[in-house]
C-alpha cells in the first residue's frame, strides 16, 4: 500500500498533535483542528490504513492513535520543515559562549547548560581528544627577566601552558624574535612531524640560539601526543521528569543511570557516526535503556576534522524541528570559534 499525499498530511497532523499534547489522537480531533477538507470518517479510514502500514499505533482499544517509530523516521526524513534558529536565540548563544575559545574544555559545560535551557531536554556534549592534533601557535608571556609562560594552542581549541626558565635575558626584542622563530618552525606541526623536525640541522641551530627550546619541545610533544578517553558532559537531566513518558519512575531511572554511565553513553554516541546533524530514533540506538528515546547529535569541527559532538536526548515525541535548529547553529558556531585564530 502506497502512502499518498493525503495519508502524509494526516500522518503529519497526528505527529504534530502528539508532539504537542502527548495524547492519542482521534479522527475527529484531526478533522476539527487541521482543516484538511475531508470528513472525519475518511480520516478514520486513512488512519486505519496508516496503522496497518505500521505508521500509527493504538495504545488502547478505545483510544486514538499515536505515531510509531517508523512514523517519526518518515517525519524526520521527509515531512519535517527545516528551520533557522530565531535571531534572539542566536544572540543568546553568541553572548553566552563569547567570540573566542581559549580552551575547548572551558566551554563544554557552558554549552551543555545552554542546550538544555534552550530545548528543555537533556543535553550531552562529547569532547573527543584527538591523538594527532596539530599545534596552531605558541605565545610567550614574560614573567620576569629569566622566565616566561609558554601558551600552546592546538587546532582543536585545547590550550596548554607552562612556565619556562631561560638563561637568556627576556627583553621585548628577544620575545618578538622568539615568537617569530618558534612559530615559523612549529605552526601546523603534528607530533610525528615534530619528532622528525628535532633531527634537522635547522632545529639544532635554533636550539643553539634559544636554549629554552630544550624545555619547550618536550612540552609540545606531550601536549600533541596526549591521548585521553572521550569525555561526555550532561545537563538538564531533571528535564526528563517534565515529560509524561517518564512518569514511570523505573523508566526515568534507567535513562538517568545510562547518562551517569559515561562509557556506555559515549559508545552509543560514537556508534552513530557521520557528520552534521543526525537523528537516531528508538531501536536505531540499539540499547534497551533508550528504546523509547531519540538522540539528535551534531558534530563540531576543527577544520575538516571532528573534535566532538553535541546532542539532545529525550522521548521519541520530540520537537525535532526545534532541536535540529538549535544543534545546527550551536555546532556551527563552536566550529567557527575553533577555526578562528
Amino acid at each position: 500500500m502506497q502512502i499518498d499525499d493525503r495519508k502524509l498530511k494526516i500522518l503529519q497532523a497526528v505527529i504534530a498533535d502528539y508532539i504537542s499534547t502527548a495524547q492519542p489522537i482521534g479522527s475527529r480531533t484531526i478533522a476539527k483542528k487541521y482543516k484538511l477538507g475531508i470528513s472525519s470518517a475518511t480520516i478514520r479510514n486513512e488512519m486505519s490504513d496508516l496503522e496497518e502500514m505500521g505508521y500509527l499505533e493504538q495504545p488502547h482499544t478505545s483510544a486514538g492513535r499515536i505515531p510509531s517509530e517508523k512514523a517519526y523516521r518518515l517525519y524526520v526524513d521527509r515531512l519535517m520543515q527545516t528551520k533557522k534558529l530565531p535571531p534572539s536565540e542566536q544572540e543568546t548563544i553568541i553572548r553566552e559562549l563569547g567570540n573566542r575559545i581559549d580552551e575547548i574544555e572551558g566551554i563544554i559545560r557552558k554549552t551543555a547548560r545552554i542546550l538544555s535551557q534552550l530545548t528543555k531536554y537533556t543535553s550531552l556534549v562529547l569532547s573527543s581528544q584527538l591523538d594527532n592534533c596539530k599545534l596552531r601557535h605558541v605565545h610567550f608571556v614574560p614573567i620576569d627577566n629569566h622566565s616566561l609562560v609558554a601558551v600552546l594552542v592546538m587546532d582543536t581549541g585545547t590550550v596548554r601552558n607552562a612556565i619556562i626558565k631561560t638563561a637568556d635575558t627576556v627583553t621585548p626584542e628577544y620575545l618578538e624574535s622568539l615568537n617569530r622563530a618558534v612559530n615559523d618552525m612549529l605552526t601546523g606541526i603534528s607530533v610525528d612531524e615534530l619528532n622528525r623536525c628535532v633531527d634537522t640541522e635547522d632545529y639544532r641551530r635554533l636550539v643553539y640560539r634559544y636554549g629554552l627550546l630544550d624545555t619547550l619541545i618536550p612540552l609540545v610533544t606531550e601536549s600533541l601526543g596526549e591521548i585521553k578517553n572521550d569525555e561526555v558532559y550532561a545537563d538538564g537531566m531533571s528535564n526528563i521528569f517534565n515529560f509524561p513518558e517518564y512518569s514511570d519512575v523505573s523508566k526515568a531511572k534507567n535513562l538517568l543511570e545510562l547518562i551517569e554511565q559515561k562509557e556506555q553513553l559515549v559508545a552509543i554516541i560514537n556508534k552513530i557516526g557521520g557528520r552534521g546533524v543526525i537523528v537516531s530514533i528508538g531501536s536505531e540506538l540499539d540499547n534497551i535503556f533508550v528504546k523509547d528515546c531519540s538522540l539528535v547529535t551534531a558534530t563540531y569541527m576543527a577544520g575538516d576534522r571532528e573534535v566532538g559532538r553535541i546532542g539532545i536526548i529525550g522521548p521519541t515525541r520530540m520537537e525535532y524541528e526545534r532541536v535540529v535548529a538549535v544543534l545546527e547553529f550551536m555546532a556551527g558556531y563552536i566550529s567557527s570559534l575553533i577555526k578562528t585564530d
